[in-house]
């Protein structure tokens, strides 16, 4: 092939690339549909989703003024490192940075994001399956299975567990650099994965876990001399790659001081169980109706009826890359039942990562990228021989069956507001003001807060508040739930003064009228307290005090 055809080549493989990654896109409009026409104004009924818009936002706030501070979000004051009490997810706030800065609101960026994980997964999961196979429909085919499998519409309001694109492709560079030991396919192999860490710690343990002693028995089953240039080449790139994610590492292994382990009750609730992997939300359409009560929240698990018989069919043959396959797909499935197994606390009690884990079940995402590429195999299997135009019916045939199958509807919206409220708009206007607000979360109700829309309302003015939602609640808010229990008695109000708060705000519209009266008139009468400025809301009033020192 000359220079000019090898550049034509380049040049088609561009562009079916580009025209597959929009084929996802406009897929994932339909199956998220009508999410895609309220970017601006509604998001997934969840404290999650409004985590998420905080995060992005945080991110994009504090980049070009202190960038040192990136981690110090603004929630949980005084504690440090709070973007890290959950998934910082820092590469989606990169790539959220420019457009929040260019003007387009937190809310629109964050819906964006959320749908474009979604299609650029099964983007990356038709690259993977297209390098295994050669077959465009049978990778077209994983790709849908991998971006809509009903997993994902049970957690439609986590960011970082759509976060999967590089999944797929750390495996493709995996692959390719052990078969062509080229120093370009290892630091695309760890660059891709140093990206998943940045993307969704969960994701990467689990696929670290999984892959390294796949790794060492692929390496060891090598020639001498082709195990020697693997190593060679892979060895610089993943020293860089381990330098670059050790900071964020050690961010999280000095929260654990802080915020502690997780707790075997909560590890216990979200670990799978065999009848889970037949469960839906009762919102699939088609399974939904017998497939629900087979699990609960976290543990939906459900592949597909069609997407398990074609991986079935897929192997028939087992070569390197299908054991691979089936090796992730088992490691993935064995760690997903978490403490209902012997297996996971071995890897609580000698891998660190493990014990700030909550959900074991999330580790099914290995499940569905080895089912997605082993259905590849499957659909390449019965479509050999076949004419190249049957071929394509029965492809487009096959993916209209796995999307009915695999649709779910999308139905809790929350509306958010367009602009700031009165109360956030005098916030702004403040020197740095530490401020908390009111209701306050109870310590045996640490469910059912109005934290998160603290959160995402501080996104319009940046003060330290002392309340805040995340993975982890850090003790020094466990500590303001029990020592305001009596607010606003002496003791609450001493120990907000202790905390360092300079203003508390009355969020009229979120209590009981004949409550918001009895505390707003015990503030008036105190003392130690100056009634500040009171603002009319629709559903009440937002009435601020400032704590005298």
């Amino acid at each position: 092939m000359g220079v000019g055809d090898d550049g034509g080549a380049v040049k088609t493989s561009a562009f079916r690339s580009a025209g597959i990654a929009v084929l996802f896109v406009a897929l994932t409009a339909a199956m998220t549909w009508p999410q895609p026409a309220r970017l601006s104004t509604q998001v997934f009924d969840s404290d999650d989703a409004l985590l998420s818009i905080w995060r992005i936002s945080w991110i994009a706030h504090i980049l070009p003024e202190s960038p040192a501070d990136l981690l110090n979000g603004n929630i949980f004051y005084p504690e440090k490192r709070t973007l890290a009490y959950t998934d910082s997810v820092l590469l989606e706030g990169f790539a959220a940075a420019p457009l929040i800065w260019a003007g387009v609101s937190p809310v629109t960026t964050y819906n964006l994001l959320l749908l474009l994980s979604i299609a650029l997964s099964g983007w990356a999961m038709w690259r993977y399956a297209f390098f295994l196979t050669g077959h465009d429909g049978a990778a077209i085919l994983a790709g849908i299975i991998f971006a809509f499998v009903p997993f994902r519409f049970d957690h439609f309001h986590h960011l970082e567990l759509q976060a999967t694109i590089f999944l797929p492709l750390t495996l493709l560079y995996f692959e390719r650099t052990l078969e062509s030991g080229s120093q370009r396919d290892a630091i695309l192999m760890i660059a891709s994965y140093v990206a998943q860490v940045f993307s969704c710690i969960y994701y990467s343990i689990f696929l670290a876990t999984a892959l390294a002693p796949i790794a060492l028995v692929r390496l060891w089953r090598l020639p001498a001399d082709a195990r020697a240039r693997v190593i060679r080449v892979t060895a610089p790139p993943a020293i860089i790659g381990f330098l670059v994610v050790s900071p964020y590492a050690a961010a999280y292994a000095m929260n654990r001081e802080s915020v502690g382990e997780r707790v075997e009750s909560d590890i216990q609730l979200c670990s799978a169980t065999l009848p889970n992997y037949l469960a839906t939300t009762k919102a699939n359409v088609m399974h939904g109706g017998w497939s629900a009560r087979f699990g609960q929240a976290e543990r939906f698990l459900f592949p597909g009826l069609l997407a398990t018989a074609l991986a079935a069919c897929g192997i028939h043959a087992l070569d390197r890359r299908r054991v691979t396959l089936i090796a992730i797909g088992a490691f993935g499935f064995v760690i997903s039942l978490g403490l209902n197994t012997p297996v996971y606390e071995v890897f609580r009690a000698l891998l660190i990562p493990y014990r700030g884990l909550r959900a074991p079940a999330r580790a099914s995402m290995l499940v569905y990228i080895a089912l997605a590429a082993l259905a590849a195999y499957g659909w390449t299997l019965l479509m050999r021989g076949r004419s190249k135009s049957a071929t394509s019916i029965a492809t487009v045939i096959v993916a209209a069956l796995l999307l009915v199958e695999f649709r779910t509807r999308v139905d809790r919206w929350l509306t958010l507001p367009q602009k700031p409220a009165e109360v956030y708009q005098w916030l702004a206007a403040l020197p740095r003001s530490v401020v908390v607000e009111v209701p306050l979360a109870r310590a045996d109700r640490l469910d059912r807060t109005w934290d998160s829309v603290y959160m995402f309302n501080s996104t319009w003015h940046w003060q330290p508040i002392v309340n805040g939602y995340s993975g982890f609640f850090p003790r020094s808010f466990i500590e303001l739930a029990e020592n305001t229990t009596g607010f606003p008695d002496d003791r609450s109000l001493a120990y907000l003064r202790a905390r360092g708060v300079d203003y508390v705000i009355i969020h009229g519209s979120l209590m009981d009228p004949d409550e918001f009266g009895e505390m707003t008139s015990r503030l008036l009468a105190h003392p130690g307290i100056d009634a500040t400025v009171q603002f009319e809301e629709q559903g009440g009033s937002d009435v601020v005090f400032r704590l005298r020192r």
